[in-house]
């Protein structure tokens, strides 16, 4: 029983000893405030992405004619930048699909 006691002192001492000399008793307690982040928005920036293209028909004149209609994506990135903690993020966001023809 004796060794039992013995081993449990000698793990508490080393833990104990690890712990203040890491420094990790000596650690300032963060507040919640500190850990969130200050989004501030950078740049903004629209992109149109040709995503391919297709033919259609229309009348004119009693005559059947034939188009190429061209499709675009409209992409918008926002970047954002953190003073704090020296970070950046984006957000990326579809606007709309853009049909370089009107039809039906």
């Amino acid at each position: 029983m004796n060794m039992v006691y013995r081993r449990f002192f000698y793990i508490c001492s080393i833990t104990l000893f690890c712990t203040i000399s890491f420094g990790w008793l000596d650690r300032p307690n963060h507040s919640y405030a500190a850990i969130l982040h200050e989004w501030k928005q950078k740049s903004s920036d629209i992109n149109y992405i040709h995503t391919g293209s297709h033919e259609f028909t229309y009348w004119k004149n009693f005559m059947r004619h034939k188009r190429t209609c061209h499709i675009s994506q409209k992409i918008k990135t926002t970047v954002y930048y953190c003073d704090l903690h020296n970070h950046t993020k984006s957000k990326t966001v579809h606007v709309e699909t853009v049909h370089s023809e009107q039809h039906s």
